[in-house]
């Protein structure tokens, strides 16, 4: 009668192959979450493009942009853009870089940010003096040529256009820069019109 041969690992050989596994998991992993960010800035730079399309559209038929009523963040800020005419779909934008569970000083979750002027007759001096303080020294002045701004916390989860930010600097305009790494300090934003 034959012996069956069987197929054996060592010891060693295990660990070899444990060891192999576990290196490419540490090269994968952080490539992987560094797709998320860079999916999550996308998704939000997608965002943006549509709701700076419909303020566009709301200002021609209205001939103003909507209102900066109440705080920042405030979840239902774009609801006029959906009602009597819809010029987007939803009127709550929720921010992808916001955590889970997070909400504002008032309890809202936190929604993608709106910084305006205000309407004729009740006029903000909010964004002047973001774009004034801001450290970005190109920002400074251009109170006449920006309208709003639309603001997301980005990657550092930290909305620094707010006074409830937890790092410096805070209630400013601090944008953010792929170039210094994607996790880097800053909010997303773009500027209209």
């Amino acid at each position: 009668m034959m012996a069956r041969k069987t197929l054996a690992f060592t010891l060693i050989e295990l660990l070899i192959v444990v060891a192999i596994i576990g290196i490419l998991a540490a090269i994968a992993v952080p490539n992987f979450l560094n797709a998320q960010v860079r999916a999550k800035i996308a998704k939000v730079e997608g965002d943006f493009k549509a709701l700076a399309t419909a303020l566009e559209m709301y200002k021609l038929d209205t001939g103003r942009y909507i209102s900066r009523y109440n705080n920042i963040s405030w979840p239902w800020r774009f609801r006029p853009l959906t009602t009597p005419v819809a010029y987007v779909s939803q009127g709550y934008w929720p921010d992808p870089f916001a955590p889970q569970g997070y909400v504002t000083p008032d309890g809202d979750p936190i929604n993608y940010c709106y910084e305006s002027h205000g309407w004729p007759e009740a006029p903000v001096a909010y964004m002047n003096n973001k774009l004034d303080g801001s450290p970005h020294a190109w920002l400074h002045g251009r109170g006449t040529s920006y309208q709003w701004a639309l603001i997301s916390a980005g990657p550092d989860i930290d909305l620094n256009a707010d006074a409830g930010a937890k790092g410096y600097p805070q209630d400013v305009f601090f944008l953010y820069s792929p170039s210094n790494g994607l996790k880097s300090a800053g909010d997303l934003i773009r500027f209209g019109p």
